[in-house]
Formats: structure tokens, sequence, C-alpha cells
């Protein structure tokens, strides 16, 4: 594969600073979930390019996001010099799908409505692939997961192990794609996430009881910290020595909290933060891969925050309730 340079990126680099100025920062989500009515929210994310919706219909909000997704994307896919980088942050949408897809015929329950159209496999041609079993067109580790989970599911009724196959093949493609793409920032940004699925999957299954040979099945590998850290139940005394050093050490208070019996909502907005700490990096360099990763990874961050206050704030929760679950901003 040809090695790009940080200068092949100068052209993207620019358009992306042209718009990146429409991402709402934190003073404006602020505002967002201190608003008293549909006019006053409608009119702030108007203010920020978003179409006109009706916020109270969460069905809209999920369209007006698919669509502002795939302008992200067609605008990264036309003008990035290395387009495959983006296919990293697609593929969990073909997992979602698939996942939909093997619960919902095995509960014989049409699985349409729940796929989303933001993955690699256009999802009327996904379901075909499943349902007719021709999965050739799959990539090989998906294609071997899809058949495993099946027959997990068929065979024992539960979902939770048919998805733990799903979520360890889900990393292992994604990872192979960042390495692949030749980007250093990519690759560490998939590996910090791996690391945050296994501490969060590691604690709950302290709290469950669960032995050696159910950890090994969850317990994904890539991550900057070694699996094998994980498989064994993380106490009190240990955890902090766990997380000393590595890029997770600022979860020890969280962490802590989940251990011992507390929810795990505090711990997901931590390693959430984390990851948006991780891609504000992108934001000081002029230009370079990690710009076009960096604008993605914000606007997805501004979707999940716009989609956290608007759910709030129709499940009638308070201001308060809602800025608790709200996570940095990629912009400031």
């Amino acid at each position: 594969m040809k090695r790009t340079k940080d200068t092949d990126y100068l052209h993207i680099s620019t358009r992306i600073r042209c718009v990146e100025g429409q991402l709402m920062n934190s003073t404006q989500l602020y505002r967002l979930a201190e608003s008293k009515d549909a006019q006053e929210a409608e009119k702030l994310l108007e203010e920020k390019g978003w179409p006109a919706f009706d916020w109270r219909d969460m069905l809209q909000l999920e369209q007006v996001i698919s669509q502002r997704r795939q302008q992200m994307m067609e605008l990264l896919y036309a003008h990035c010099p290395r387009p495959e980088m983006i296919e990293v942050f697609r593929l969990k949408y073909d997992y979602h799908n698939i996942k939909a897809i093997l619960k919902g015929d095995a509960q014989q329950v049409d699985p349409t409505r729940l796929l989303s159209a933001a993955g690699l496999i256009p999802p009327r041609e996904l379901l075909r692939m499943i349902r007719e079993g021709d999965l050739e067109g799959m990539d090989p580790v998906m294609a071997q997961a899809v058949e495993k989970a099946k027959e997990m599911l068929e065979r024992t009724g539960d979902p939770q192990l048919s998805d733990m196959v799903l979520d360890r093949a889900e990393k292992e493609e994604t990872l192979k794609k960042a390495k692949d793409s030749g980007s250093g920032f990519l690759t560490g940004y998939v590996q910090r996430t791996i690391d945050c699925c296994n501490l969060r999957t590691a604690l709950r299954l302290g709290r469950m009881g669960k032995g050696l040979d159910y950890a090994q099945r969850a317990i994904l590998s890539g991550g900057t910290i070694p699996e094998e850290v994980f498989y064994q139940p993380l106490t009190r005394e240990e955890l902090p020595h766990v997380l000393a050093g590595t890029c997770l050490e600022t979860l020890e208070s969280q962490a802590l909290d989940a251990l011992e019996g507390g929810g795990f909502a505090l711990l997901d907005k931590a390693c959430d933060d984390l990851l948006i700490e991780y891609a504000r990096f992108a934001s000081k360099v002029p230009f370079g891969e990690e710009t076009v990763i960096g604008y993605l990874l914000a606007c997805e961050a501004e979707y999940n925050a716009v989609r956290s206050v608007l759910a709030g704030k129709n499940a009638g929760l308070s201001q308060d309730k809602i800025m608790e679950r709200l996570r940095i901003c990629y912009a400031v």
C-alpha cells in the first residue's frame, strides 16, 4: 500500500477546518440541555446547521442524524487520501445489524426497522446474505463470526453468548483495518476502545461471579493492556495496580465505584470522555490523518450528545440529571 504523507491531507484538512466550526461546544450543548421548550431547542440546533424537526420525535431525530452522518461520510470519502480509514468506523454498524438480524430471526420478529444504513454492507443485502447463508462477500472474520454466532444462538438460546462472538470479531476486524490503514493515531484509538470494553466487562463478570472460562470468551484481544490482566476477578486492592501506568489509570475512581456495587453510568461516561480526550489531539494537528479521524469522532460525539439531551428531555429528566449524563465535547 502506498504510504501517504501529512501534506497529502492539506486539502481535506482545510475543508474540515471550514466546517468544524459548526460543531457544538460545551457551552452550546449546556444551553441545549437548559432549553425550556421545543422552540428554543429547535432554534439552538438550527443555529448549528441542524434542519428543522420535532425534537420530541426520537425517530425523526435518528433520521436527521443518519442524514448528517451520510453528508459527513460523503465529504470524507470524496477528499480523504486514505478513505479506507473511514471504514474502521462503519464496521460497528454492520455488526449491530448482524446482531439484530440473528436475534430477530430467532424470535421470528422482523428486524428491518432496527437496521442501520451506516455500515459497509447495505442492510437489505446483509439480511439476504445471512438468511440465504451466502457469506462469500463478507470479510472472512465476519463470515466466520456470523456462522458461529448463529449456531451458538440456535444451540443455547442465549443472545449474550452470540453477542460475545460478534463483539470479538468486530474488534478483531476493526483493529486489522486500523493497522492496515497505516495510521498509528487510528490504531491507538481502536486499542483504547478495546481497553475500555475489557475494563467494563471484567468488572461486570466479577460482580456476576463468572469464572476464567467465561472471561476468556468475553475479554477482547488487541488493546494496549494485555488481555490476561482482565481474566481474574479485579479486587479493590488489585484494581489500582492494574490501571497504574496505563491509559485507563484516570478511571480508577469510577471503576472502584462500579466494582463496589455502584452503577456503570459514571464509568461509561469516563470511558467516553477518555476517548474524546484522545481524539482532541487531532485539533492540535494543522493537517494530516489525525484531522480526518478527529472530525469524524467529533461528529459522532455530537450526535450522541444531542441524542442524550433530547432523550433526557423527552423522559422528563431534570436539567441536572441531563447535565450529569453529558460527555465532554470535542470542541472546547
